[in-house]
Order: structure tokens, then sequence, then C-alpha cells
């Protein structure tokens, strides 16, 4: 059902291009620092045949010398659980709120080599219903480093080593970014997890767009499990200040629970 359902917000999203007038790097960059506004609609199907679906809205503002960047995105979501889960297996309501901070203490822009050096710190409060499925029920905290390493002209590699921790008991399933655990709505131990990803995005002039290959790795300490996840996104200008993109991420290897997450995004800059 998820894959049959995002299919109409894709044909919507690439059916029109618009005049390019900002550039290509911009707009595939994961870690823009310019002011946006952002709308995610995501799809998790988890192992055991229960479905999370959500529309995330989001808002990114970033100063002009693109040195800071601050920001915030909630969900609104719907879970369908496999299993009994006293009358409760079919809700609706929101998620937790993440808030985002980056700062670029180095930038060289258009050299091939490293061109951009970025720290970031995540804070999401614990305001969904974790016995439902929509939080972790704790606060989490995600400090990181990020790096734009150009390889070629239209070659870019993002590097990224991020560290996840809790304030508390959560419920989170591990290797799934803070994501709920869709197999055990309880509280369990405090979430201590470090992750990795190696993205790297290929530009394509003549199509207005980029392709993207990454491999996610988490190592999670509380439970001593690996986790490996390979993600593919597919992004388009079209608009003179927009663009849109389709991510898939499949669970490879560790303990499964999450197997395939599909986001559709579409972006509006600022300026």
């Amino acid at each position: 059902m998820y894959r049959i359902s995002i299919l109409p917000v894709l044909l919507i999203c690439f059916m029109r291009a618009g005049a390019q007038q900002m550039s290509l790097d911009q707009a595939s960059d994961p870690v823009s620092m310019v002011t946006r506004i952002t709308i995610d609609l995501e799809s998790y199907s988890f192992e055991n045949g229960s479905m999370f679906y959500g529309i995330k809205p989001g808002y990114y503002y970033g100063l002009r010398n693109e040195k800071h960047l601050v920001g915030m995105s909630i969900p609104f979501m719907h879970n369908v659980f496999e299993g009994n889960y006293a009358g409760f297996e079919n809700t609706t309501g929101f998620g937790d709120l993440k808030m985002s901070y980056l700062f670029v203490p180095y930038h060289k822009p258009n050299v091939i080599g490293i061109e951009r050096a970025t720290f970031s710190f995540d804070v999401t409060a614990p305001t969904g219903e974790y016995l439902l499925g929509r939080g972790a029920g704790a606060w989490l905290y995600k400090p990181g480093i990020i790096v734009k390493w150009r390889i070629a002209e239209s070659v870019v590699f993002y590097p990224e080593m991020r560290f996840q921790f809790s304030g508390g008991e959560a419920n989170s399933g591990a290797g799934s970014d803070g994501a709920p655990d869709a197999e055990d709505p309880e509280k369990d131990d405090e979430i201590q997890n470090l992750s990795m990803s190696f993205p790297a995005i290929v530009n394509i002039d003549s199509w207005n767009g980029w392709f993207s290959l990454n491999a996610l790795y988490t190592r999670s300490f509380t439970e001593k499990t690996d986790f490996l996840f390979l993600r593919m996104d597919i992004g388009k200008i079209i608009g003179k200040k927009s663009c849109t993109s389709l991510r898939i991420t499949k669970f490879i290897a560790g303990q499964p629970r999450l197997d395939l997450v599909l986001q559709a995004n579409i972006t509006f800059f600022m300026r």
C-alpha cells in the first residue's frame, strides 16, 4: 500500500520543471545553509508488518553569511500496528518535535577537495505519544560533523558522523534514527548510537537533477548491535526556487526491525 499511496505525490512533483534560478549544487546539498521550507511525506515499513505514515513540515532559517542555521520540524503521523494493542492498533497524532542547529567553521567554495565542514546538533523533544508509536518518550540529543568533499565538478561526497543519546529510558528501534520501535512500544534502555553515513551525490546538469547513493552504519552501544542500511536519492529542480526528491532506504544487515523507508520531499528556498 505504501508504494501505491506515494505515487500520486511523485507524479505531481515531477510533472513540471521551471527555469533554474538556483544552482543545482545548492539544491542537492543535504546540509544547505539557505533559509527554506520543507515538506516530507514518509512511509515506514517494519519487519513485523506494522506501517507508520507521516507528513513532516519544517522551517529552517539560515544567516546570509551561511555560517549558522536553525530549524525545526514536527511530523503528523498515522500508525498501523500488526497485532493486538488494546484497540490502539490504528491511531493518528503528532510525533516528536525536532530542533536543529548547524554551524560552518570552514568553507572554501568551488574547490576540488574539502570544501566545507559543518558541526550539527539536533535536539528532539518528546511531544509524541511513545506508547502509540509516535515518539521516543525521552529527550534525544545528536551532535555530529558533516564534511563536503568535492571529488569532481559534478560529484560531491558528504561523509557524516553523529552520536545520538537520550536523556533517559526511551522507546526507539536501534538503527532507525530515533523512530519508535513497532515491535515493542514500551520504554527500554537509554539510547546510545554512533552513526556514520557516506553519501555520494552526482549532479546531472542535462536533467537539472541529481542522484545519490548512501551507506548508513549505526552501532547501538546499549544493544551491542550493528545496523546497516542502503539509501538511494533521486532529486530534481522543479521551479525557480523549489526542488523535489525521492528517498528510498532499505535495511541490509543487523537485527531486523525497520525494513523499508520511503520519503518524498519538496523544498521551497526563501532566497
